[in-house]
């Protein structure tokens, strides 16, 4: 019977020391979400965060990878030992977003219990300049019938913008405005006019709309339609 109780006990000591010599990396971010609060197109935003081995043995960082190609990220050591740290620099480009923007890094590692690490980048994208629609498709169209659209731009910037030209890519779209100047925070509205030709099956193209804005110098807007008799 001691012999069993002395066996155990040894057993016991054993595992325990079994289980520190088997330690595990722990990944951790102390602010893993960061909200860049309101930028305007255009701009980046560049953020670092501090990933802490919080674990007793050697973090191995694998891939680094980002929820699109807007946004790109780099970690500064892919080996980080206990109680170190490494950066992870990532950088965000919202030339082609507007709104609230939601993006994902997600850092791969040798954590046991997190394997996968994700990181939020979040924010609001303010466009200095905004159309309304951003393309048009107009459907079917009689040929020789004329039909009719509009295009609101607003200006949201705090300076009044000259629209310098508007031109159509297509002999059947013809583009008009009444008011060039708009004030910051007004509108103005583009009429499109649109008449297929007799041969006309398909139409498409683009309209260019060109700014006196810094931030939104041109605005491109595809056009779709289809010509029936």
């Amino acid at each position: 019977m001691k012999s069993l109780r002395y066996l155990l006990s040894v057993s016991v000591i054993f595992l325990l020391f079994a289980s520190v010599a088997m330690g595990a990396p722990t990944a951790s971010v102390e602010s893993p979400v960061f909200d860049f609060g309101s930028i305007a197109q255009g701009k980046h935003v560049d953020h670092i965060f501090v990933l802490k081995n919080k674990g007793d043995s050697v973090l191995n960082i694998g891939s680094v990878s980002t929820s699109c190609g807007c946004t790109v990220a780099d970690v500064s050591s892919r080996s980080v030992p206990p109680g170190k740290s490494a950066e992870i620099k990532v950088s965000f480009n919202s030339t082609n977003f507007s709104g609230s923007i939601s993006k994902t890094i997600t850092v791969q590692s040798n954590d046991p219990k997190n394997h996968a690490y994700t990181l939020i980048l979040k924010g609001t994208v303010i466009e200095d300049i905004s159309v309304i629609p951003k393309q048009l498709n107009l459907g079917e169209i009689k040929i020789g019938a004329k039909k009719d659209v509009s295009i609101t731009v607003q200006n949201n910037g705090k300076q009044p913008v000259t629209l310098t030209s508007v031109k159509s890519t297509m002999q059947q779209v013809l583009v008009k405005t009444k008011k060039t100047t708009v004030k910051a925070g007004g509108k103005a509205v583009i009429t499109v006019s649109v008449t297929p030709r007799s041969n006309d099956r398909f139409i498409g193209g683009y309209l260019t709309i060109n700014t006196s804005s810094p931030e939104k110098p041109e605005i491109v807007i595809p056009v779709y339609a289809s010509a029936v008799k």
